[in-house]
């Protein structure tokens, strides 16, 4: 409690008393701050979390497409991929789900195309069949996206895993500041006084006996703000040893295939080596290979608990069938292990399928709307109890009435948040901006953004593209001084596979080449990324494409100008 000064009064000596910095006084500020600076991105962080426990079960009771009766056997999960080739043949197939650990949820495959943008396939697993097509977007992973990275590029990401930080912050300040809290886990909350007082017994009662999953959340979200931005961006040491990198077929090995186009091996004769491999591996995840040199990825799960459905991952040459790698978990370090263990950790998804799994995730629902709960109580106990603690600590000195007038200055209409209000309100009008973009981009493709290239001729083959700044900025023009462009390629008449090679590059006026990069993905899906020199005058896009046979064919569109080159440069390899 501050003490009022009694001043000049005239019964008192005028001296003020000292009021002590407890640890507690200072622990009680430090956790108010750590939860009210930010209150409305972190409520809708922990909101969004608590809902994306079960957003695929929020989903399969909206749409009916994920809905299948569980048949006695399941296909050969390779043969999802062939129906699935064959029913989207000029579409990019980014994974194919197998559904291997449910039994009313339908399989799925994330197809992509810059006309249609990002849809979700879905197949039963046990007839083999396509049963119908959702938007990429639906609901369910509407909150997921906006709990993962707030819509907002790069630094969204960034935001929501130092929120595990201020969790944890939370948790050890709360800790300090509730003296004795063992003895609280049975003290009921006094609800026949002022709502304060209630409010404040049920925010630390919750708190205490919650304070199992509160450090299995800050712990893991901690976990992802050391990697991301810390170490990807802040270049602080890397804990987790680096994975090795997938194997890749040799220039002789593609060689011996013969200037013919290949034909690639069905799914499902790559599923049935892996198996013939692996016996014990269920299947979970198949990612093609998105350049002719990648392997063929299969992902499965050998019964390892807490990890999600893909510990294990073979790599298979697409053209033989043939095993050319694995990376199985018991190869994995220590922290390896402990980081596979962080995603079904924090989601509560490691039960793998069944009642067990609906009963985890209803339990972390259940602490998800606690931790919620504890941000908003938070708030409101602020309201009525901060300016006392800060009172208490920072006493009537000079140095306090400084700070308080500073106080003042940056937060002008007042409030929790101070000054940064204005983050806040800046960062929630930047997620309602890029959630109404990923949803145009999921349902209706590019489309008109961007920059368009005319379809042109690179030897045997028409080629055209689209330049975007990124998805989530395909709003912004793409060609810009020093800018990085992403540039979506396509090639007419189903000549796709007839390229073996694709790269995308720019010229200077000299035709010195800038920078260029290999073009990776599958028909309807392949990218490559530029990035443009600070003059753009007499700067030319270019795409080579590089056959079978060996040779290498060029088209060039001018960054500047209107029209594209008349004619496509041919070169031999070299």
């Amino acid at each position: 409690m501050a003490v009022e000064s009694l001043g000049h009064t005239g019964t008192a000596t005028g001296r003020r008393h000292k009021h002590k910095r407890t640890a507690s006084n200072v622990a009680f500020l430090v956790h108010s701050a750590s939860g009210l600076w930010l209150t409305i991105l972190l409520a809708v962080v922990m909101v969004s979390g608590t809902i994306t426990v079960l957003y695929a079960e929020i989903d399969w009771l909206i749409h009916s497409e994920m809905r299948i009766s569980p048949g006695e056997e399941r296909v050969n999960p390779g043969l999802l991929y062939d129906n699935l080739r064959a029913a989207y043949p000029d579409v990019g197939i980014n994974n194919v789900w197998t559904g291997a650990m449910t039994e009313h949820r339908a399989a799925s495959a994330l197809v992509s195309s810059p006309e249609q943008g990002f849809r979700l396939v879905w197949m039963d697993q046990f007839s083999g069949e396509v049963v119908g097509e959702t938007p990429f977007v639906t609901l369910g992973r509407f909150i997921n996206i906006l709990h993962t990275d707030l819509f907002l590029p790069v630094i969204g990401r960034y935001f929501v895993n130092f929120f595990g930080v201020l969790l944890l912050i939370s948790i050890v300040t709360g800790l300090i500041t509730y003296k004795k809290f063992w003895r609280g886990f049975l003290r009921r909350p006094r609800f026949h006084r002022d709502a304060r007082t209630w409010l404040g017994d049920l925010h630390r009662l919750m708190a205490l006996w919650s304070l199992w999953f509160l450090l299995i959340i800050g712990l893991t979200g901690t976990w992802w703000f050391y990697q991301d931005p810390l170490v990807s961006a802040g270049g602080v040491p890397d804990i987790v040893v680096e994975r090795p990198t997938p194997p890749r077929l040799s220039t002789a090995e593609l060689d011996a295939l013969g200037p013919e186009t290949p034909q690639p091996r069905s799914g499902a004769d790559i599923v049935a080596a892996v198996q013939a491999a692996y016996p014990d591996m269920t299947v979970t995840l198949l990612l093609p290979p998105a350049v002719a040199d990648q392997p063929f990825t299969v992902r499965g799960d050998r019964g390892e608990i807490l990890v999600d459905g893909g510990a294990n991952t073979v790599y298979v040459n697409p053209y033989t069938a043939e095993i050319m790698g694995a990376r199985l978990s018991e190869d994995w370090t220590a922290s390896q292990r402990v980081d596979a263990a962080m995603h079904p950790l924090h989601y509560g998804n490691w039960a793998k399928g069944g009642a067990a799994d609906l009963a985890v995730k209803l339990l972390w629902f259940l602490g998800g709307a606690v931790i919620s709960f504890l941000t908003v109580s938070g708030l409101i106990i602020y309201l009525k109890r901060t300016r006392r603690a800060a009172g208490t600590l920072l006493a009537r000195t000079k140095l306090a009435a400084g700070l308080r007038r500073i106080w003042n200055w940056v937060k002008p209409w007042g409030g929790p948040m101070g000054a940064l209000k204005y983050v806040n309100i800046l960062f929630l009008g930047g997620i309602v901006a890029g959630g109404l973009l990923v949803m145009s981009l999921g349902a209706e493709g590019i489309g008109d953004r961007g920059r368009h290239f005319e379809p042109q001729a690179a030897g045997p083959f028409e080629v055209s593209a689209i330049g975007l700044a990124g998805l989530l900025e395909a709003d912004l023009p793409p060609v810009r001084p020093g800018a990085d462009m992403d540039v979506y390629m396509q090639i007419a008449d189903g000549r796709f596979r007839d390229a073996r090679f694709i790269r995308v590059g720019l010229t200077d006026p000299d035709g010195q080449e800038l920078d260029s990069e290999l073009v990776e993905g599958s028909e309807g899906n392949a990218r490559g990324h530029v990035h443009l020199p600070e003059e753009l005058e007499g700067v030319r896009l270019w795409i080579e494409v590089e056959g079978w046979d060996s040779r290498r064919h060029r088209a060039y569109w001018p960054l500047t100008g209107a029209q594209p080159e008349a004619q496509a440069a041919v070169s031999p390899q070299g």
